[in-house]
């Protein structure tokens, strides 16, 4: 039977809180507090608990790298542009179903991308990340540095420096835990406790070095401070709100009567008044799960930003014929 991707995607996406790669924190600090409980209360560690480690251990790379990916895609130049050397990108067949999801934009590129790529080990991720970023993605962070006002940053990056090759064995010794316990009886392989501790630690540093070094490689000397994050995204969505402006005022210009069927000028106006009633009325939504703390101007600003986006990208397509006559003329 054929594969839904399209209701696989749909269905992944509901059964995540914020469907973004910081779920991965969540997740990982309940395993953390669900074997350290164990430890508190009997001194030891059921064998099956202990199994459960691994498993979900790697649950937490699949789900937190395909959100990599998704980020990395959906951003755009130049990770966008490496999608077509992934081989399993080649060959899966766009049905009209998949174009359609992606234009309407109920599955991004970035989304439907990451969900057919590998995640079965290491070498995958490896591999995946090092076509996205045209660079070893391994070498790349072992090679990370980052100067931060956070303690926990910096203890982070030098802790990894300092064990990487260490990490990565681990990390490779634990997708074969995986393996074993999800496919096997395993009745009699020794279950070695402060292997399978080491391993998670050590999959929980590197997974926290990575999402530092994703971060640093989208938005480069990205502020840190509430204050400092304010005053970025407000003037980030002043600068985009007067490029919606510009856009504006030029698709007037190029529906001009005299050059095309012609735009009514009044209702035009009045449909952009309601629209931006509409990004105010959204962005205050979206902040409102942090209403009254200091991220509320942040989250905001940044919700004005990416509506504004989507419409400056949506007027670009909707105009795109009367836009480019004019240009031509």
């Amino acid at each position: 039977m054929k594969r839904n991707l399209l209701q696989e995607i749909s269905l992944v996406k509901s059964r995540t809180e914020y469907n973004y790669r910081h779920d991965f924190s969540t997740r990982l600090n309940e395993i953390e507090y669900t074997f350290n409980e164990s430890l508190n209360y009997n001194g030891n560690f059921n064998k099956e608990l202990l199994k459960y480690i691994p498993i979900a251990t790697v649950a937490c790379f699949e789900a937190f790298f395909r959100s990599v990916y998704k980020e990395l895609v959906d951003f755009g130049k130049p990770f966008s542009d490496n999608v077509t050397k992934f081989n399993q990108a080649r060959n899966v067949k766009f049905d009209f179903d998949i174009v359609n999801a992606i234009q309407s934009k109920t599955v991004t590129t970035g989304e439907f991308i990451s969900h057919i790529l590998p995640c079965n080990n290491f070498k995958d991720i490896n591999s995946n990340m090092s076509l996205l970023i045209e660079k070893d993605f391994t070498k790349e962070l072992k090679n990370f540095e980052k100067e931060s006002i956070f303690e926990e940053i910096e203890k982070t990056v030098v802790e990894f420096k300092k064990s990487s090759d260490q990490v990565i064995t681990d990390i490779n010794k634990i997708f074969e835990l995986r393996h074993i316990f999800c496919h096997e009886f395993a009745t009699n392989i020794k279950i070695d406790k402060e292997e399978i501790l080491r391993c998670f630690a050590n999959s929980k540093l590197f997974l926290n070095q990575t999402n530092y070094f994703i971060w640093e490689l989208l938005y480069p000397g990205a502020p840190e401070t509430q204050t400092d994050m304010k005053i970025q995204y407000h003037k980030e969505f002043e600068v985009i709100d007067e490029e919606l402006a510009q856009l504006i005022t030029l698709i007037k210009k190029a529906c001009n009567k005299e050059y095309s069927l012609g735009l009514d000028i009044i209702l035009f106006d009045e449909s952009i008044d309601q629209w931006k009633n509409y990004r105010d009325s959204k962005a205050k939504s979206e902040a409102s799960i942090v209403d009254g703390g200091s991220m509320y101007p942040t989250v905001y600003a940044s919700s004005l930003k990416r509506t504004t986006k989507e419409k400056i990208e949506s007027l670009k397509d909707q105009y795109e014929i009367d836009l480019r006559k004019y240009a031509a003329r």
